[in-house]
């Protein structure tokens, strides 16, 4: 899971990277802006991700094959639903989108174009979603990293060969990515068969419509979604607003934050492999009724989980300004990634109890309680962003971000008695 995870955000890197290196800092913000409204429509759909993780390590660990593929029908079938709806939608959701960023004329053309190319890969992100949720439930992690290094090689080359071998831009990382994200989906699908012909193939009755697609099944499911769903748009709108106040600071600043967010995101989703096994393991020992390996799965990933984060810490400080010195080419884009790198080395110390609570909780399938702890992370940072960022400009900015992953922890653990409600 480490390695898998490690290779997800190289889609946003190498976007980054590429942009970064024959492009000036119009055009890093413009992908930064682009992202961002991206990032909206594709992270709000992550509840695919986790509710088939949920739904499967406890179907697995309950020993109930039949609902365990009859939940990897429903989630792939809602996928595909859902990047078909979103892929309709999307021209008047990047006029709304362009209506609330702030970046500026050009930035905002540059970035509608990232964003309408990327968009063609919604539908296969979303099922990608879906399958790997699937099989992490199962504890099959070998797939998922091949899944993982596929849609990053083929962004790879294909950014390569349309940015720097056609000249195509923006317009080239964007399709990149659309394409690696259609591939991904296949390779992910293919690797569920697999795992469904080695327990025996399909069980009779998993597509009885009156059970598939009974009421209970998709009242407890849509229930659950929307309220992950309203999770993941509390955390957007605080990554929109970190990325609106660095807008309002200019250009620079503005692409300066989006290369340390890529920072931040590698860690991140490294560190969620520790979260990723404890979704796993909390589901799995909730299925099973087994107090004492859920108390195992929680007490030993978030050990693991804060020393890493410390060892990430230490390492972006020595190495970061190394890295940024040959990523960044436009100077002052440059020198405000340099100036707010400590900010961004702290983030994966402080966050990791933010993001490994968020695992023990998606193990759990504690959906209320998610979301509830979202919402008032997001309004608490705010609150921080309000008074901090006009006492000390852009510091206060980062500042307010860094909380921010304090608030998401402190939220999450004073709900924490829902996730041992399962053993009453």
């Amino acid at each position: 899971m480490f390695l898998a995870n490690a290779a997800v955000p190289l889609a946003s890197v190498v976007d980054t990277a590429v942009i970064g290196a024959v492009g000036d800092k119009t055009d890093l913000g413009g992908v930064a802006l682009g992202g961002t409204l991206f990032n909206v429509l594709y992270w709000s759909f992550y509840f695919l991700r986790m509710s088939s993780t949920g739904l499967a390590a406890q179907a697995e660990g309950a020993g109930d094959r039949l609902e365990l593929q009859r939940i990897l029908v429903r989630a792939v079938g809602l996928s595909l639903l859902l990047g078909a709806l979103s892929l309709l939608l999307r021209s008047p959701f990047a006029a709304l989108g362009f209506q609330v960023l702030q970046g500026g004329p050009v930035v905002e053309e540059i970035g509608g174009v990232y964003f309408r190319g990327r968009s063609w890969g919604a539908p296969g992100a979303y099922a990608t979603f879906a399958l790997t949720g699937w099989l992490i439930g199962l504890g099959r992690t070998g797939p998922v990293l091949v899944v993982q290094i596929v849609f990053s090689l083929t962004n790879i080359l294909l950014d390569l060969w349309f940015v720097l071998g056609l000249g195509w831009g923006v317009a080239g990382v964007a399709w990149a990515t659309a394409i690696a994200d259609t591939l991904a989906a296949v390779v992910g699908l293919g690797y569920a068969m697999q795992s469904l012909t080695a327990r025996g193939g399909w069980l009779p009755g998993v597509f009885e419509r009156a059970t598939l697609w009974s009421r209970r099944a998709l009242r407890r499911l849509m229930s659950m979604n929307t309220d992950m769903m309203i999770r993941s748009w509390a955390l957007l709108a605080g990554f929109a607003w970190f990325a609106n106040a660095g807008a309002k600071q200019g250009a620079a600043t503005l692409a300066g934050n989006h290369v340390l967010l890529q920072i931040v995101t590698v860690w991140a989703f490294v560190l969620d492999a520790y979260a990723y096994t404890a979704e796993t393991a909390v589901g799995q020992a909730i299925g099973a009724r087994s107090r004492e390996a859920f108390s195992r799965a929680v007490r030993v990933t978030t050990e693991l989980a804060i020393v890493s984060g410390a060892v990430f810490l230490v390492s972006t400080l020595i190495a970061g300004p190394w890295v940024l010195e040959r990523w960044i080419a436009d100077p002052e884009a440059r020198s405000a990634a340099l100036r707010f790198l400590p900010y961004a080395a702290a983030i994966p110390f402080i966050g990791a109890a933010a993001w490994q609570l968020d695992g023990i909780f998606v193990g759990a399938m504690a959906a209320g309680a998610m979301r509830n702890a979202s919402l008032w992370a997001v309004v608490l940072y705010v609150g921080l962003d309000r008074a901090l960022t006009p006492l000390l400009g852009a510091h206060g900015m980062w500042l307010a971000f860094v909380g921010y992953y304090v608030t998401r922890a402190g939220t999450l653990l004073a709900q924490y008695r829902s996730v041992t409600r399962a053993f009453r």
